[in-house]
């Protein structure tokens, strides 16, 4: 997640382990946490939630009130203990470390710093806290089932913090008064009524309102996935395991290029919903993973400047540049550079010239299975390359770089999620509230029953919660928002 050192240049003085924990406690409550449950009972010293985000994660803190070397026994098996938890509990979290000071603090950002974070400092990390634990039997077998992949995504939910005690109380003082902060929680923890008035939530995601009618099992005679992957695009809803494919293109309409590497005259032809209702968990995976290129090749296919690209193991759709487009001098400075060195799609920022390399917005389709029903989420985000054709995408450090540039120029938030959503829901055919997706030919799809239809999906409340601190004070007052 991040390193952050709230100490400035200063130097820290040591106080007692539970003054230091209580002082970290009332710094966290004098922002938007809230301290929960038994402070003394648990895996963290403190545990707390965020009332006021409406979101159902909590942050697991842990202090230090000494010198913290990131390779010490205590911090091992902790750190251990909150990596197994966080694939092995029902409780969603994030965990974050305060201490006085840290040993050795640029291997520490090497590790732990979101933005400078190197892989061959995590590997090392991450194979010294497989040798270096002493964790119970059962810890350690929890452990031995997670991977180097499973701790770098982990790693995005730890933050490591370095302020000392009194440093903490300078933070505290230059918050709003106690009295201010008690005000503003007051809300939080008594009854008050709701905005008598609907309000709507849009989640991120559309119902797969007609999935495939069919799914065909086929032989396969590829020596290897990749051959097939060499002659053809990657996204293809086909997926090649052993001697069998599974497909959701009819083998008698496939290209030759797909069709050498299955023997189509002894393919056999399932209902996709019975398939997938009788199916075992890697069969049911694999069809989840049909789903998904299918998804990505109905993106491809409405737009000719919208393409599938390879990025951090997934699939993921992003606009190319257009002819007009060009990459800017660096000299142009200002709000009219500003708007030069954008591209929208559709009324949508899709496209952002950083100099030496183009940002572009993509959305990743990842299809999810509730009892019978198959629904699609589209998280979106930036990613980076050369020049804006879709070509080999910028990893590691310099992408850290670019997204910390991005962030630099608040351009970020050149638009917010949902209408971010909104965008690639449109891009995808499928309208506001809960109408259906027109139905059109998928990439490689001739068949009519073999189209999927998309339903957006939308749920409105009587009543909702407050929109803004204005709302809540009124409410607070007992007087009903206009």
């Amino acid at each position: 997640m991040s390193w952050e050192n709230l100490e400035g240049e200063q130097e820290s003085s040591q106080h007692s382990g539970e003054a230091y924990r209580q002082q970290v406690k009332e710094y966290l409550e004098a922002g938007e946490y809230h301290a929960i449950g038994d402070e003394y009972a648990g895996t963290s010293d403190i545990v707390l939630d965020r009332p006021a985000q409406n979101e159902e994660k909590v942050f697991r803190v842990e202090t230090k009130h000494t010198k913290l070397g990131r390779t010490e026994e205590s911090f091992i098996n902790e750190l251990a203990r909150q990596f197994i938890d966080f694939y092995s509990g029902d409780t969603e979290f994030e965990f974050h470390v305060y201490a006085a000071d840290y040993a050795a603090q640029q291997k520490w950002k090497d590790i732990f710093h979101d933005r400078i974070r190197k892989r061959g400092a995590v590997r090392d990390y991450y194979e010294r806290l497989c040798d270096d634990h002493s964790l119970n039997e059962d810890e350690a077998e929890q452990l031995e089932q997670l991977d180097f992949e499973d701790f770098w995504t982990f790693l995005e939910k730890v933050a490591i913090k370095k302020a000392g005690y009194e440093r903490l109380g300078q933070l505290i003082d230059d918050r709003e008064s106690k009295e201010r902060r008690q005000k503003k929680w007051e809300f939080y923890v008594r009854e008050n009524e709701p905005v008598k008035q609907p309000g709507e939530i849009i989640p991120n995601g559309v119902r797969i309102a007609d999935p495939p009618e069919h799914l065909w099992e086929i032989p396969s005679v590829a020596k290897s996935h990749h051959d097939v992957r060499e002659d053809n695009p990657g996204h293809l809803p086909i997926w090649f395991d052993g001697n069998d494919a599974y497909s959701l293109i009819d083998p008698d309409s496939m290209q030759d290029s797909l069709q050498k590497y299955v023997k189509a005259d002894e393919a056999s032809r399932h209902v996709f919903t019975e398939w997938m209702a009788a199916a075992n968990d890697d069969e049911r995976r694999w069809g989840i993973t049909l789903l998904n290129y299918q998804m990505l090749c109905r993106g491809e296919e409405r737009h000719d400047r919208c393409r599938v690209v390879r990025h951090d193991r997934t699939h993921k759709l992003i606009f190319e540049v257009s002819d007009r487009f060009s990459i800017t001098q660096q000299t142009l400075e200002g709000d009219e550079a500003d708007d030069r060195r954008k591209e929208e799609v559709d009324g949508y920022v899709a496209l952002f010239d950083m100099g030496r390399a183009v940002a572009h917005r993509y959305a990743e389709p990842r299809v999810k299975q509730y009892g019978d029903e198959f629904y699609a989420f589209l998280p979106t985000g930036w990613l980076f390359t050369r020049h804006g054709h879709g070509e080999v995408v910028i990893e590691g450090d310099e992408a850290d770089d670019l997204h910390n540039d991005l962030d630099k120029n608040n351009r970020e938030r050149i638009t917010n999620k949902r209408s971010q959503f909104r965008q690639w829901r449109s891009h995808f055919g499928v309208p506001e509230g809960t109408q259906s997706s027109e139905q059109f030919a998928d990439l490689n799809i001739s068949s009519q029953s073999q189209r999927m239809r998309l339903e957006g999906l939308s749920f409105e409340l009587s009543n909702r919660p407050p929109k803004n601190a204005d709302e809540r004070d009124t409410l607070m007052e007992g007087k009903q928002v206009e």
